[in-house]
């Protein structure tokens, strides 16, 4: 039987939940898949376990990269890695339900016209609990139907308009057709230089070629923490320089003026007017909260 889909797995530090993302895709109850763990140089356990994992099933491979090029070079490399029908990039610290796969591969295989297809999203906390020291899930309800994914569909002009005023990525988590995924790919651009807003770009590019459909009883459970860090600091462990962070979402800007044609953009120049203008303001503030704490004597955040 031709396996159907390859779910990839990029990976960092992940020793404390490597395992556990693959026995909950073990047990899922589609079972027709490879498994490509891509390993970005991680400093911990991954590595061992990793290929300790890929020993004992032939459906799993791993890969080690010597250096870290960041999250978005490791999203290309996986999907470059693809040669089935389906693909989906697995992130090593979300949990899926249990028929996730399943019926996302089910809405593929019946509406040609949707090229992608995810459950609904909602964030969750793992909590240590300081007496057992076990880690609890702790569930964050969504305050509204489809609040971080949300199904597109139309013509391309509606669907170019929605996706940049509901401005999530996450969608970027469903289950795609591979060839059109790989098509409209933007995380290439990271073999040069990260963008901004890539995954954004890369949802902007696959509704060239179909819909996007959101389950809304089949859930996807993304980790977030319970405090907020620093968006200075993740832009620079992300590989940008100063001057880039500076200017933020200029590249994003200027890929969306070239890819999208200059009727769309001009139809959309509200938004990315916003878009910079509270950028700006954005990375000025957290500036401005560092010299505060310099000020006061706390530790630096970046």
């Amino acid at each position: 039987m031709t396996t159907k889909i390859t779910i990839g797995i990029p990976v960092f530090n992940g020793e404390h939940v490597l395992k556990n993302k693959i026995k909950e895709i073990l047990n899922q109850t589609y079972q027709n898949f490879t498994i490509i763990i891509s390993d970005n140089a991680s400093t911990d356990n991954t590595q061992k376990i990793g290929e300790e994992i890929a020993a004992k099933n032939k459906r799993i491979s791993y890969f080690r990269h010597e250096k870290n090029k960041g999250g978005g070079w490791n999203f290309n490399f996986l999907l470059q890695k693809a040669k089935t029908e389906y693909f989906i990039w697995a992130a090593v610290d979300d949990i899926w339900c249990k028929k996730f796969l399943e019926t996302n591969i089910d809405v593929l295989e019946k509406n040609e016209k949707i090229v992608g297809s995810i459950g609904e999203m909602k964030m969750f906390n793992r909590i240590l609990d300081s007496k057992t020291n076990k880690e609890k899930i702790k569930i964050l309800e969504n305050s509204k139907k489809f609040q971080y994914v949300h199904p597109v569909k139309g013509n391309r002009s509606k669907k170019i308009e929605f996706c940049l005023n509901f401005n999530m990525g996450g969608i970027i988590y469903a289950v795609y057709r591979t060839k059109q995924l790989q098509k409209a790919n933007t995380f290439y651009l990271f073999e040069k230089r990260p963008m901004w807003r890539c995954p954004l770009a890369c949802i902007l590019n696959i509704i060239k070629e179909g819909d996007l459909e959101v389950i809304d009883d089949v859930f996807v459970y993304k980790h977030t923490y319970e405090k907020s860090s620093s968006i200075i600091k993740y832009l620079r462990n992300s590989g940008f320089n100063f001057l880039e962070i500076g200017f933020i979402n200029f590249p994003f800007t200027n890929w969306c003026l070239r890819n999208l044609g200059p009727n769309e953009f001009l139809k959309n120049l509200g938004y990315f007017i916003k878009l910079n203008i509270e950028s700006e303001f954005g990375i000025i503030a957290e500036i401005l909260r560092m010299g505060k704490r310099v000020i006061s004597g706390q530790n630096k955040y970046w």
